[in-house]
C-alpha cells in the first residue's frame, strides 16, 4: 500500500514535510504538468514506433488508449500538449455546472492529490446535487469537442448513478456522480469548501473536504472488492499531510456507519499516519 516502506524514518519525515510545505495551489499546478507530462511521453513512444506519425495519429492512440473504440475523435484537430490543458478541460465541466447553479464538490484523485500526496491522473470526479428537469440543457452548454450522452445524464439524474464527460480534443474525462439519497454523502455536500487556485484567480473550485475525500476512497476501495491498493496509497498520503488537522470524530463516526470502519483502522496504522 505504501511507496515508501524501503525509504528510511528520517527521509521518510522529510519527504513528507516536503509536500506539507507545498501549498494546494502549487499541487493544483502539479496535476496540470504531470498530465501534459504524460501526453509528451505518450507521443513520444507513438513517434518511437512509428516515426512519421502525426499530430491526429498520436491523439487517436491516446483516445484508443483511454477509452476504447466507442469515443468519436475531435471536430478540430488537437493541440499538442498545451499547458494545464486536463485543468482547463475540468474548468469548462465545472463551470456548465455553475451556470445552472447546480452545486458540485470535486472529489477522488485530483482531490486526494491536492490534500494529499500528488499523482497523476487521467480524470477528475465530482458529486453534484440532482438536476431533474435540467438535463438538456445541461448537455446543450458542450460544444463539439465534448463528448456526452443526454440519455445518460438522464438516467444518472434518475436513478442517482453517473455519467461521463470527456473532452475529445484533450483526452480528458470526468466522472459526474449524482449525490445518493444517504446522510453520508449529503453531510459530505454540506461541508464542501472553495479553494482558490492559481490557474485562474478568483474562480473558485468546491471540493469535498479532506475527510470525505478519505471516506469516499475507502467506500470505493470496498465497493471494488479491494482490488485498487490505488485508493488506499490516496489515502495514507491524505491521513500523512493533513496529520492533526483532520476531524478523526468525524472520520470514525462515518467509517463506523459506512462499514469501512476496519479499512480506516488499517490506514491509520501506517507509519506515519
Amino acid at each position: 500500500m505504501s511507496s515508501i516502506r524501503d525509504t528510511s524514518p528520517e527521509a521518510e519525515r522529510i519527504w513528507i514535510q516536503a509536500f506539507r510545505n507545498l501549498s494546494p495551489g502549487r499541487k493544483w499546478l502539479i496535476l496540470g504538468e504531470m498530465f501534459r507530462d504524460a501526453k509528451a511521453l505518450h507521443a513520444a513512444g507513438v513517434r518511437f514506433r512509428n516515426p512519421t506519425a502525426s499530430d491526429d495519429q498520436i491523439h487517436a492512440k491516446w483516445m484508443q488508449s483511454h477509452f476504447g473504440n466507442g469515443i468519436p475523435l475531435p471536430k478540430r484537430r488537437p493541440s499538442m500538449n498545451p499547458a494545464m490543458e486536463n485543468l482547463r478541460s475540468l474548468r469548462e465541466v465545472l463551470d456548465v455546472f455553475s451556470s445552472l447553479r447546480i452545486p458540485y464538490a470535486l472529489g477522488g484523485s485530483m482531490a486526494s492529490s491536492v490534500f494529499g500526496i500528488d499523482r497523476y491522473t487521467r480524470d477528475a470526479d465530482i458529486t453534484v446535487e440532482p438536476f431533474p428537469g435540467l438535463e438538456s440543457e445541461f448537455a446543450s452548454k458542450y460544444g463539439p469537442d465534448y463528448y456526452l450522452s443526454v440519455k445518460a445524464v438522464q438516467e444518472a439524474v434518475r436513478d442517482r448513478s453517473s455519467f461521463n464527460i470527456i473532452n475529445t480534443s484533450t483526452g480528458f474525462k470526468v466522472d459526474v456522480f449524482v449525490r445518493k439519497e444517504d446522510g453520508f454523502e449529503k453531510s459530505a455536500m454540506a461541508r464542501r469548501a472553495s479553494l482558490d487556485l492559481p490557474d485562474l484567480p478568483g474562480q473558485v473550485i468546491f471540493f469535498h473536504s479532506p475527510e470525505d475525500v478519505i471516506l469516499f476512497k475507502l467506500r470505493w476501495f470496498r465497493l471494488e472488492n479491494e482490488a485498487s491498493e490505488q485508493q488506499l496509497s490516496d489515502v495514507v498520503g491524505v491521513l500523512k499531510i493533513q496529520g492533526d488537522k483532520l476531524d478523526f470524530n468525524y472520520l470514525e463516526t462515518w467509517a463506523k456507519e459506512l462499514k469501512v470502519d476496519d479499512l480506516l483502522t488499517r490506514v491509520r496504522q501506517e507509519p506515519g499516519s
